[in-house]
């Protein structure tokens, strides 16, 4: 009571005072790492901004997923016309069968039987830029055989996306992946010619 009197600080303040600058060190440590994660986002949105990003995500054109399905499709169907139409200039002037465009998918069907009667086909994005995209295209037909097709797809006439090189390889259950026999695109039709 003494040193209340005479003007000096209890153990009860002491601790109070303690207790007030470790509040205060606190608010302050957090005030500073938001003040860097407000700073760190608006250096990486600015730099996005002006410099874009480093890498392109695989999954950055679900549309050309799209496009290979609607080209698996016409083939599963026989509409060769219409498969022929989601190909590249370049591909289409390289891959003409007797002059004749459609030749090339009706031979690739028939050297590849498990491109028709799909039961089912998984697509996995293998590499890309935001202008070419190479996909890979495993199809199960409904007698079980399976054919693996590695498409490229290029970016055509804006925002379009169309076939540019196709190879095709096919597994059986004797067969494994690592022994798929594998065909590229400009032999498939030539073969037949």
């Amino acid at each position: 009571m003494d040193q209340e009197r005479s003007g000096g600080i209890t153990s009860t303040g002491i601790v109070l005072i303690v207790l007030a600058c470790l509040g205060l060190g606190v608010l302050i440590c957090a005030g500073v790492i938001v003040v860097c994660l407000v700073a760190i986002t608006a250096l990486g949105t600015s730099a996005n901004a002006t410099f874009g990003t480093v890498r392109t995500p695989m999954r950055a054109h679900p549309d050309n997923d799209l496009a290979v399905m609607e080209f698996l499709d016409d083939l599963d169907r026989g509409d060769t016309r219409a498969a022929w139409g989601k190909t590249t200039e370049e591909f289409q002037q390289g891959h003409l069968v007797q002059g004749e465009p459609i030749k090339y998918f009706d031979n690739l069907r028939q050297e590849h039987p498990g491109l028709k009667n799909t039961a089912e086909s998984a697509v996995v994005p293998l590499q890309g830029s935001p202008v070419q995209q190479t996909i890979q295209a495993t199809i199960t037909s409904r007698s079980e055989e399976i054919t693996i097709l590695t498409l490229t797809l290029k970016k055509e006439s804006g925002s379009s996306w169309k076939v540019s090189d196709l190879s095709v390889g096919e597994e059986t259950k004797d067969n494994p992946p690592a022994k798929a026999k594998k065909k590229d695109s400009k032999s498939a039709g030539k073969e037949k010619s």
